[in-house]
Order: structure tokens, then C-alpha cells, then sequence
């Protein structure tokens, strides 16, 4: 059942998207350069934008949003990730659905300038109102952060691993987040179909909006899969799907290293964090590295056998 409603929480946070999409492909072709915007009252419009520069705005808008609404959804962690889910949904269908009712009445008229809204304002009150079906579908979906030990937190430092003069060691592990994958491909996809519609329907100006969604796309794919290794180079993070370094700390910065359960409540969240205790890659509360530099900054990796790799930082820093 959780399944069933991951999935439906997925599709319908990608449905503004998609009704971008199928809106620019069916109304494109009756639309000229020009696309009303707004109007005053019930009379004809008296507000006009490009029409491909405003839908690349718009459909770089719901991008993230679609982002950040399907994250979400992927999350359990009660109340807060179904209304950021849901929120975040309602943004991206008012947007989408805005520009689709736009280009219904500027198609209806025989120009822009003699185009009357009539009812397709509803439409944005529909594309609002999906965010409800998005946070509810949300509510039982997503990944439990099941419990885990909770490792002493006045524990002594991590044992360095014992080298002969001249010997050399390394450790590497892989881990990552299933829900950053599913997001990173689906953005990628779906920004590729929305950059074809754009160029096809409207040339060039078409593709702004798809661009920048798929940076994010391919930076939230960045995200999905890392490997984390330590050798004589120091404390590397490298994506594994794109390639791309994520940090590093040189063996002479090393003040010490030690495990930790890492809370993502205590690292800003999910994902690549920036916050008051330093630097962290976090998948979910389990136990990770956390390595300390000299200048008292921090960075955590969550990962599998943690204290295999904390000792063989610990090894190698201390030659």
C-alpha cells in the first residue's frame, strides 16, 4: 500500500509538469508571438508577454517546485513534509495551470489584444487546489526513518588502524538515497521532453526554463549515489553517477575522526547540508563519519561500517 502511494505521490507532484508540457504541444501551434497576460476586468486583455520567454519562466518555476514538492513526498516526517509536499504542489499547478489558461483565451481570440479571459481563470483555482491531492496522497508514502542504536556520544576517538613503516591502506564505501535518484531522473526526462516542446513550438527562448531544470536535475542525480573513499589523498565524496567531487578534507586538516548517529534534524536535513556544525552528506538518522578539521569544522558522511573508515582516516593522518 505504501507503495501504491509513493507512486500516486510522485505522478500527481509531476502532473503540473505535465500538463505544462501537453498545454504547449496542443495550444503552441495556435498561438503567435505574443500571449495575453492579464486583464482588468471582463473586457479584453490589456496586459501581453512573449509567449515562449513566458512559458521558459513558468516552466522553470515548476520545475523546482515539482522538485521540491516530489521530495517531499518521498519523505516521511509527519506534518511538515505533506504541507511542503502539498505547498509546493499548489505553487506549481497555479503556474502551470496560469499559463494554460492564458493560452486558451489568446488562442480563442482572433488576437491577443481582443482576448477575454471568460473561464478559464478556473483554471488556476484547479492548479492550486491539486496541491491538496498531493499532500494527501503523501500522507503514509515515502521512506520511514526506522530507529537505530544511538552511539555514545563521549565514546573515545575511533583506533587508528595498525601500519607497518612503508605500508599502505585505503578504505571506499558506496551509499546514496533511492527517493534523489527516482527525483534526478525524472527531472532529467522530464525537462528533455518540456526542452523538445519548447524549441519545437517556440525556438530558442523555449529552452530557458527546460535548461535550468535540468541543471537541477542533474544535480539532484549528483546527489543519488556517492562514493566516499580515504587514502593517502585524504577524505574524498565523489559522486558515483555523474562523477562530479562533493567534498574532500587533506589528510594535514584531519584534527580527528570518530562516528556518529547523524540526525538530519542536527545537519540541516537531507541531502548535501551546509549548517553550524559543518558539512554533510545525509541519507537518513544512522550512524556516519564525521571527520573534524583543525579549524574546528566538520564534515559527516552517513555510511555503512563507519568505524572501518574512521580508523583508516585515523591511520593515515597520523603519519
Amino acid at each position: 500500500m505504501n507503495l501504491l502511494r509513493t507512486i500516486g505521490a510522485i505522478l500527481a507532484a509531476l502532473a503540473p509538469a505535465a500538463a505544462l508540457a501537453v498545454g504547449a504541444v496542443v495550444i503552441g501551434p495556435r498561438l503567435g508571438d505574443t500571449i495575453a497576460r492579464h486583464w482588468s476586468g471582463s473586457g479584453p486583455a490589456d496586459g501581453f508577454s512573449g509567449t515562449w520567454s513566458s512559458f521558459a519562466v513558468v516552466s522553470g518555476i515548476v520545475a523546482v517546485l515539482t522538485a521540491v514538492a516530489v521530495v517531499a513526498a518521498l519523505t516521511r516526517h509527519g506534518r511538515p513534509s505533506r504541507m511542503t509536499a502539498g505547498g509546493a504542489a499548489s505553487f506549481a499547478g497555479l503556474a502551470a495551470c496560469t499559463w494554460i489558461a492564458t493560452a486558451l483565451a489568446t488562442a480563442a481570440a482572433p488576437t491577443p489584444e481582443e482576448a477575454v479571459a471568460g473561464w478559464t481563470p478556473a483554471l488556476a483555482v484547479v492548479g492550486l487546489a491539486w496541491g491538496v491531492v498531493v499532500g494527501l496522497l503523501s500522507t503514509g508514502s515515502g521512506a520511514r526513518l526506522e530507529p537505530v542504536p544511538v552511539l555514545d556520544d563521549d565514546h573515545d576517538p575511533i583506533a587508528p588502524v595498525p601500519l607497518r613503516p612503508g605500508e599502505r591502506v585505503a578504505w571506499s564505501g558506496t551509499t546514496g538515497s533511492v527517493p534523489f535518484t527516482v527525483l534526478g531522473v525524472a527531472l532529467v526526462a522530464g525537462m528533455v521532453v518540456m526542452g523538445v516542446v519548447g524549441i519545437r513550438a517556440g525556438g530558442a527562448a523555449g529552452v530557458v526554463g527546460p535548461v535550468v531544470g535540468l541543471l537541477a536535475g542533474l544535480l539532484v542525480l549528483a546527489l543519488g549515489r556517492v562514493r566516499l573513499t580515504v587514502d593517502r589523498r585524504g577524505v574524498r565524496l565523489v559522486s558515483a553517477l555523474v562523477g562530479v567531487r562533493l567534498l574532500r578534507v587533506r589528510l594535514a586538516d584531519v584534527a580527528s575522526a570518530e562516528t556518529e548517529t547523524i540526525d538530519p534534524m542536527s545537519w540541516g536535513g537531507w541531502g548535501l547540508r551546509f549548517s553550524g556544525r559543518g558539512t554533510a552528506y545525509v541519507t537518513g538518522r544512522r550512524p556516519g563519519l564525521v571527520v573534524r578539521r583543525r579549524d574546528g569544522s566538520a564534515v559527516a558522511v552517513t555510511i555503512d561500517d563507519p568505524e572501518g573508515a574512521a580508523s583508516v582516516v585515523a591511520a593515515l593522518a597520523a603519519r
